[in-house]
């Protein structure tokens, strides 16, 4: 029986290990459909009426960004699915390897005791050497039985309960050629995504009347940051935990580590000509290349001050560093941390896989994360 345990939670334990997971798998995908679905109307709104040229830049990126989500999240629904499948049908044929080797002995067996009949009980007895023997040889013998019974009824067991699953390889098949269908389907429509806001970028960067719009867009979602940043500034000067300022950002001025692995720079800071836009504005931050995907990490330890969708911004954290200095991670295709959350230096934030745009303020004022960063 000892030898049957390990190879039976072989068998059992993923069956039992798959469906949390799983469950968490199904509902990130619903999350991320159902907002897919509310920025695809969004999108059509626009076609239909004038309305924000950058709201409608926004939606478009986050239609991208979603959908390359969807496509990740299904791949990694599809490889669970053909893990689920691969080890169903390893622990089957396992266990009818194993069940043939038993039936197999317990054959030989009942041959051997039909062979001898009503001599086995005499050859126990008078083979032995003395009465302790003869008791230990009918124990031992009785032993055998029971553990080979026991072993029998197990494997019977398991083998029935596999049995069941069986069925439920018909659908994990279903679902893997239906899961493969939908990443298909994503991608197509991640290409025809990044055409459409493509399309709508050359658009506007032919246009002076929709440049200047942009421009005046842009600018008021700036002035609208830092409306929140003064708030957050306000609230924060209050706090317990309010060091004295300066004491951690500018501490690193020079040596902080960068949010992303990569160091590309599509925008500086500053007054710049937008690289995507090509309209004069003001870049609070920089904009780093995330092409293929980035893990974001904090530069220095601090709370989550905002993490969610900020207009303008995309997917949007903020770290109070509690020492009047902010730093804020935009365009994220995910969050991992909640408002409130105390996060150390270098602890993820989110994922990014097209850009970062990074920017640090001391209160309301924009400083050129260049100078702080290694």
């Amino acid at each position: 029986m000892k030898r049957l345990l390990p190879w039976l939670l072989v068998i059992l334990v993923p069956f039992i290990m798959l469906p949390q997971p799983k469950a968490e798998r199904q509902r990130e995908l619903t999350k991320i459909r159902s907002r897919l679905s509310e920025v695809k109307k969004e999108i059509s709104a626009f076609k239909k009426q004038e309305k924000g040229i950058a709201r409608e830049i926004d939606l478009l990126e986050e239609q991208v960004s979603l959908t390359r989500r969807l496509i990740s999240e299904l791949r990694r629904s599809q490889l669970s699915t053909q893990a689920g499948i691969d080890s169903l049908e390893e622990a089957i044929d396992s266990l009818g390897t194993r069940l043939g080797e038993s039936k197999e002995n317990l054959r030989k067996r009942l041959v051997s005791l039909y062979k001898r009949g009503q001599f086995y009980d005499m050859e126990l007895i008078f083979g032995a050497s003395s009465v302790a023997e003869i008791y230990d040889r009918i124990y031992f013998t009785r032993y055998a039985a029971r553990a080979e019974e026991r072993l029998f009824e197990s494997l019977l067991g398991a083998k029935a309960q596999v049995e069941q699953k069986k069925d439920s390889l018909e659908l994990f098949n279903n679902e893997l050629s239906a899961l493969l269908g939908e990443q298909k389907a994503a991608k197509d429509s991640l290409t025809s995504a990044k055409r459409s806001k493509q399309k709508r970028l050359n658009k506007i960067q032919t246009s002076k009347k929709s440049k200047e719009k942009l421009r005046k867009e842009l600018e008021a979602r700036r002035r609208e940051l830092e409306r929140l940043i003064a708030s957050m500034d306000k609230k924060s000067a209050g706090s317990a935990d309010r060091k004295p300022t300066g004491t951690v950002i500018e501490k690193g001025r020079g040596n902080l580590p960068w949010p992303v692995a990569t160091r590309k720079i599509l925008a500086s800071f500053g007054t710049i000509v937008h690289p995507r836009y090509k309209t004069r504005t003001f870049n609070d931050g920089i904009d780093i290349d995330c092409s293929g995907g980035q893990t974001v990490k904090a530069i220095n330890k601090g709370k989550v001050a905002y993490a969610e969708h900020l207009t303008g911004y995309g997917l949007l954290v903020v770290i109070d560093h509690q020492d009047g200095y902010y730093s804020l991670y935009g365009n994220l295709d995910k969050i991992s941390v909640k408002k409130g959350q105390t996060v150390s230096q270098g602890q993820a934030l989110g994922t990014a896989s097209d850009y970062l745009h990074f920017s640090i303020s001391k209160g309301t004022e924009f400083r050129n994360p260049i100078n702080y960063l290694k």
